[in-house]
């Protein structure tokens, strides 16, 4: 069943940690799975240290107190700047749900006791690093303590627990002790930042140039378009991994750069809108010239956030091409860092907004897209959400977002959406993307309400959006396969109702998106194969049985009424 399917991100987590610590760690326990289940709980522990204490993996293994008389405390670390970490840690196997209370409460009084110096209260493995605590807590120091766990979710009586101890040390000392909460889904991106495209440190030339002081840092100038080429040479889509859009190979405005670059590569900086360089932080280096006639920079995590097809197409020319045709190109520089948490994101909207852009590009600012491409990428699947000229072809294990996108609208819940989900994948897939209107075009206020927010919910899974997407092919590709062996009549029907197929098939087999396994099993396959079957047979024998009065497949399904009856009849069929 549905409800017994482990999320993904735990068994990723459990397959990283067993890679990570095996030999380094020894669980505890009475059987096999008490063993495992200790292990894997002091394992999160030591690699929250790592991740987010910054210890050392020998340290991080060596803070471990786990153990009669723990008081609550699983590990006890103490930084290089006189930081007290103070761990507990639960490894709850099926990924969901919340440390019970009384260990919650257990944890609390531990640190508690910890923070007052009643350490005779703890068991023989924090005694013996008593002279490193009692050295440290000599000094200035502040207490972490944080609870490490592999749930989705934390009451208010856990989290009230932890901030009134927080109060109750800070009034002693101002800032002394921090709550800290860390759960399945910071455990995951922990694990798949290691998998992440590293930050780009790039330094640049810019002529002519000036710079604005606030509300944020920035420079623009020209800079030459060989020094441009250069780096995306090197860094190739990490250089645009914050842009809505990367390369996207041959097009008419592609086309039309490459044409300048080749014919008058000196009117370029005037004929091209100019690449926008979004950097965590902006230095200036080398000797200064109060004139600005010509000024060096250093772009610490650079990302080009507007200008991707400039980039790309210029990169197409070898670098010897520019020494000999220089050209050059306006570029700004803004820092980001210090502003708003969503600064980076407006400024490359509105940026992006200027220019001709697709709606479906602006998904790459939901940071779930992402979230969902570095999770399915541990395991193996390509999850693309922003097509480049350089992406595979679809693939067994390749799928983009608006493949996705039409699966996802025809296994639409029965009620409001499913109709108007298909008429928008049969007529305007565009409109799938839409973050402004709900499916009947009424404007919302929130994301969550659009056509994108119910196709794209927060609570989507990888491993629902990658089952979806199979199931949905698996039926694509059995009712291709079988056209050209029907008749003129029954081949349009099937073509023109491949929407309806794939929503009836997911309206009687719609548990199979959430199944266990993140590929479908050869049970899953074949059960898909009969539905697919039987769903065809009976809208054959549906629609022989209505007068469409010689209207074609195409024009009787493309009316709402018509596809609705069609569903409530063929479903009362199904059912009999």
């Amino acid at each position: 069943m549905a409800t017994d399917a482990r999320p993904l991100e735990i068994q990723q987590i459990q397959a990283f940690l067993k890679m990570e610590f095996n030999g380094a760690i020894v669980g505890t326990g009475k059987n096999a799975v008490d063993i495992e289940r200790n292990f894997l709980s002091k394992a999160l522990a030591a690699y929250f240290l790592i991740a987010h204490a910054g210890a050392t993996k020998a340290d991080a293994v060596a803070a471990s107190i786990d153990g009669g008389n723990d008081h609550g405390i699983d590990s006890v670390y103490i930084s290089p700047t006189g930081v007290f970490w103070l761990v507990q840690s639960k490894y709850i196997h099926e990924g969901r749900g919340e440390p019970l209370l009384g260990d919650a409460s257990k944890f609390k009084d531990g640190v508690k006791d910890f923070a007052g110096a009643k350490f005779e209260r703890f068991n023989a493995a924090l005694q013996v690093k008593l002279p490193a605590i009692r050295t440290a807590m000599n000094n200035a120091h502040s207490i972490h303590f944080a609870l490490v766990y592999t749930g989705t979710s934390l009451h208010d009586d856990r989290i009230q627990l932890f901030r009134d101890l927080e109060d109750a040390i800070n009034l002693v000392q101002p800032g002394r002790a921090r709550f800290v909460r860390f759960g399945l889904r910071d455990f995951h991106e922990a694990v798949i930042a290691k998998r992440a495209e590293k930050s780009i440190t790039a330094e640049v030339e810019l002529r002519n140039y000036g710079l604005i002081d606030k509300p944020a840092r920035a420079f623009y100038g020209v800079m030459r378009i060989r020094d441009l080429a250069s780096l995306y040479v090197e860094h190739d889509h990490a250089l645009v991994r914050e842009n809505i859009r990367r390369y996207r190979g041959s097009s008419s405005v592609n086309a039309e750069i490459t044409k300048t670059l080749l014919t008058s590569p000196e009117h370029f900086v005037y004929f091209n809108n100019g690449v926008t360089l979004l950097c965590e932080k902006i230095t200036a280096i080398g000797a200064m010239d109060t004139e600005r006639k010509v000024g060096k920079f250093r772009l610490e995590g650079v990302s080009i956030i507007n200008g991707a097809q400039t980039v790309g197409t210029v990169a197409q020319q070898p670098l010897a091409h520019y020494d000999a045709n220089p050209a050059d190109v306006l570029v700004t520089c803004i820092q980001s860092a210090g502003d708003p948490a969503d600064f980076g994101d407006r400024v490359t909207e509105y940026r992006n907004n200027q220019n001709a852009v697709r709606t479906e590009d602006f998904i790459a600012l939901d940071d779930n897209q992402e979230n969902w491409r570095k999770t399915l990428q541990v395991s193996g699947i390509r999850y693309i959400y922003k097509p480049s000229a350089q992406d595979p072809h679809a693939a067994e294990r390749v799928f983009t977002a608006q493949e996705a996108a039409n699966y996802l609208a025809c296994a639409s819940k029965d009620g409001l959406t499913w109709a108007e989900g298909l008429q928008l994948v049969i007529a305007d897939s565009g409109a799938l993307w839409d973050q402004k209107r709900n499916f009947v075009g009424a404007s919302v206020n929130k994301v969550e309400d659009s056509v994108y927010g119910c196709l794209f919910p927060n609570s989507l899974t990888a491993r629902r959006l990658w089952r979806t997407t199979q199931i949905g092919r698996m039926i694509r590709d059995i009712v291709d396969a079988d056209i050209p062996s029907l008749s003129p009549a029954e081949a349009a029907l099937q073509n023109a109702a491949l929407y309806l197929i794939l929503n009836l098939v997911f309206s009687r087999q719609r548990h199979l998106c959430d199944g266990i396994t993140l590929n479908l099993t050869a049970a899953e396959r074949e059960a898909i194969s009969k539905e697919t079957e039987q769903v065809r047979i009976k809208l054959s024998e549906v629609y022989g049985n209505e007068n469409w009065a010689d209207a074609e497949p195409a024009t009787v399904l493309a009316d709402l009424t018509n596809m609705k009856r069609l569903k409530g009849l063929v479903m009362m069929k199904l059912a009999a």
